[in-house]
């Protein structure tokens, strides 16, 4: 049995029926996530934006692990800030339903893995705040917005020891690709700093007391068919997340004697 694991979609406006139609919200996730996964052994399935807590928990019933994936700026409402100027767009419902499922993944214990906007929601679920504008917020940072293919990486990163990332990797530096104006500032209760750009800004947290919380700020799904570390990163989660379907299935790897 692969195990299934829920990815998170982004939306946006589009599909006009006619010149007086309004447009219809689109759920959508670039095909890089699904791939990533299906290559790291798991069966990848997508959660479109438009949903309650009821169901949000049904989904979690069925899942294996969790990715949050990246996507457009959290809306600083979310951790008690008036919105600055650098603030770019922001989607309400995408904020309520990624924010929602992040704590009731992070409840469950299920394995989660969370990249870019997902390390952020992450981080803002359990009670953090965030750079809404790194160029304007952090004086001397170096350039996040890359301007070269998501497949290139671009800027290094240092990665502390004693982490669940560095047994990953077995690495205390890589060089990772990145995309993203916002980052983490205050960190949420539990979460670790597992790797910092050479500006000190967050690049990915964990959560030691769980089984498999780990949130990274660059975009590994860009990189994996060639970058050896984004491809230890997705097995890892696969495992974790075979581990976890194990527990709570075992009579698919145990069959009962007849």
């Amino acid at each position: 049995m692969k195990p299934l694991i829920g990815i998170t979609c982004s939306r946006m406006v589009g599909g006009a029926w006619g010149v007086y139609s309004p447009g219809h919200f689109m759920d959508y996730i670039y095909n890089e996530y699904s791939q990533a996964i299906q290559h790291g052994g798991g069966a990848p399935v997508l959660i479109p934006v438009a949903q309650t807590r009821e169901t949000l928990r049904t989904i979690l019933d069925r899942l294996d692990g969790l990715l949050l994936s990246g996507g457009p700026d959290i809306n600083p409402r979310n951790y008690g800030e008036e919105p600055l100027a650098g603030l770019e767009e922001v989607d309400e419902g995408l904020d309520l339903m990624e924010i929602e499922i992040a704590r009731l993944a992070f409840q469950r214990d299920l394995p989660i893995l969370a990249i870019c906007r997902g390390i952020q929601v992450l981080n803002v679920a359990q009670g953090g705040t965030l750079y809404q504008d790194i160029p304007a917020q952090v004086k001397g940072s170096i350039n996040h917005l890359q301007k070269a293919d998501k497949g290139v990486n671009t800027h290094s990163i240092k990665i502390e020891a004693n982490t669940s990332l560095h047994r990953i990797f077995r690495r205390r530096e890589i060089w990772v690709n990145g995309k993203h104006h916002q980052a983490i500032k205050e960190l949420a209760h539990g979460l670790i700093i597992s790797a910092q750009a050479k500006d000190e800004i967050i690049e990915a947290v964990e959560h030691p007391s769980k089984t498999f919380v780990l949130g990274v700020q660059w975009h590994p799904e860009g990189t994996w068919k060639n970058d050896p570390y984004s491809k230890k990163l997705f097995r890892a989660f696969i495992l974790a997340a075979i581990q976890y379907l194990k527990t709570r299935s075992p009579s698919f790897f145990f069959p009962k004697e007849s």
